[in-house]
């Protein structure tokens, strides 16, 4: 933890209004050398605004950016790079084609080169050295960035942004946005250790997350804002997930209304499923009723909805729904059988980033909208409306390009479109990662409506706690198998750890 002391960088009254609408009100944040501060909210409390106007992409219409203590009026980005402040954006440009050194060297747009020439030594050098300065010294210059972890990736963006350090250059912020939304638990822990690496080199560190309970094992401080205000600004001691829930949404968070419906009868049946590292499993879901799906991960959790949607090929076993079997590795039969899937990387699996919401919602299942010689958008709009109501979808704009919305408006918006087929199965890997606390409770509640519809769902999370909350009972899965069966999720979670990891 870092020691009070003056600010590297501080804003001090930020007002930023768009076409008469407030974005940020009265706002200030002050980050100290060395140290890790959280910038939390829900979305549209304020938080990439306030990060564009540090970064000179908008200008304030009221308020100050302060380096080292000294005000600086027009904030450019080209002013802010030359004052040692580094932004990594949720989604970093990075080129998974080309090598990791260029990747790195695009950065310092080949300064080790000469001429027209690249001085691939040099590089390649410079390249060793930035990712060794932050902690990194297991992936090579020239491996392609493709081939990479996410997580690795992550860490290359991050050498990336602080590679002037080499160069005696002074860096004095770091900002990074949702680096880890995307990240099994094991990868994200070692972006907290480079976060944590850069940090002991005296940089003040800005990280957004919606993750609560890693962010605040992180942070030395924290800053909150709600709907464009300065909420609280404080240490992270003795602040817990819930009290700084509470900050972010203004009240207490409600966990999801438990299911009032009876399951009926068995819809979705796996009988001897095999593959992958998923070992023969047998299991049964009733109509109306959620079954969580636990385990840490290499268990077979993914895996195990993976087969199930015929998106990953069988080793052996079936799959029936309502009693008929469902031709394997093929997710066209699945979704013909009324199974719907929503993978754990909805923006790489789930989604068309470049098209509309309505495109993206309605995709799936064009039938009721074609007319004899074109589609009824008319009658598409209607019914993407109404759902973007239902499952309280921001923006209501059903043109609005997908990528543009944020996590959690996109997983309620593939939910959505889950919904409108009606489906038989809903399988759901990691359906709030990456999400606000308001999300989270929104999705919860709509997976819970599904249910109640009789819908067979089945749902795999890392989070023990969600798994427990959402369910009517849990599998535990361990080595590729079902080893217990938890029929009571409302107990203590304390009890149940010890089944995950395999020492009960």
């Amino acid at each position: 933890m870092t020691s009070e002391g003056a600010s590297v960088v501080a804003l001090s009254g930020i007002r930023k209004e768009f076409t008469g609408q407030v974005a940020l009100d009265d706002v200030s944040l002050a980050v100290q050398a060395g140290q890790v501060h959280a910038l939390v909210g829900t979305n549209g409390s304020g938080k990439s605004t306030l990060v564009k106007v540090l970064a000179g992409v908008y200008s304030p219409e009221r308020g100050s950016v302060l380096i080292d203590g000294q005000q600086v009026p027009h904030l450019t980005p080209a002013r802010a790079t030359e004052l040692g402040l580094r932004f990594i954006h949720q989604d970093p440009a990075l080129f998974p084609q080309q090598t990791v050194r260029d990747n790195i060297s695009i950065g310092s747009r080949y300064r080790g080169s000469r001429g027209v020439r690249v001085d691939e030594r040099r590089e390649r050098d410079a390249a060793r050295r930035a990712l060794s300065a932050i902690g990194v010294d297991d992936v090579s210059p020239d491996v392609r960035l493709g081939a990479l972890s996410q997580s690795q990736r992550t860490m290359v963006a991050v050498a990336r942004a602080v590679q002037d350090l080499q160069g005696g250059q002074r860096i004095r912020l770091l900002v990074l946005d949702e680096p880890t939304a995307s990240l099994p638990e094991h990868e994200a822990e070692r972006v907290y250790g480079v976060i944590r690496d850069v940090a002991a080199q005296g940089i003040g560190v800005v990280y957004i997350s919606h993750d609560l309970s890693p962010l605040l094992a992180l942070a030395d401080h924290v800053t909150v804002l709600r709907d464009g205000k300065l909420v609280a600004s404080r240490s992270s001691s003795g602040l817990d997930e819930a009290a700084l829930a509470q900050l972010m949404v203004g009240e207490e968070v409600q966990r999801a209304t438990s299911s009032t419906s009876r399951p009926g009868e068995v819809v979705l049946s796996c009988r001897g499923l095999r593959g992958g590292r998923l070992q023969p499993t047998s299991l049964e879901v009733r109509g109306g009723e959620i079954v969580g799906v636990a385990g840490l991960l290499g268990s077979g959790r993914s895996t195990l909805l993976r087969l199930i949607a015929g998106s990953q090929p069988t080793d052996g076993g079936e799959v029936l729904v309502s009693g008929r079997r469902v031709p394997p590795g093929k997710p066209a039969a699945a979704i013909a059988a009324g199974i719907a899937y929503v993978p754990e990387d909805r923006r790489a699996q789930a989604a068309f980033p470049n098209l509309t919401l309505r495109e993206n919602i309605t995709g799936a299942a064009l039938s009721a909208f074609r007319g004899p010689l074109r589609i009824d958008e008319r009658a598409e709009r209607a019914a993407v409306r109404a759902l973007l109501d239902e499952f309280d979808v921001k923006p209501r704009d059903t043109e609005k390009q997908f990528r543009f919305l944020s996590g959690g408006n996109q997983q309620k918006a593939i939910i959505a479109r889950c919904a409108r087929l009606a489906p038989e199965v809903l399988l759901l890997d990691e359906p709030t990662q990456g999400v606000d606390v308001r999300a989270r409770a929104q999705i919860h509640e709509a997976i819970k409506r599904l249910a109640a519809r009789g819908t067979a769902v089945l749902v795999v999370s890392s989070d023990f706690g969600e798994v427990l909350d959402l369910s009517d009972r849990v599998l535990v899965l361990r080595q590729g198998g079902i080893k217990t069966t938890i029929a009571d999720p409302a107990t203590a979670q304390e009890q149940h750890v010890h089944h995950l990891a395999g020492t009960a």
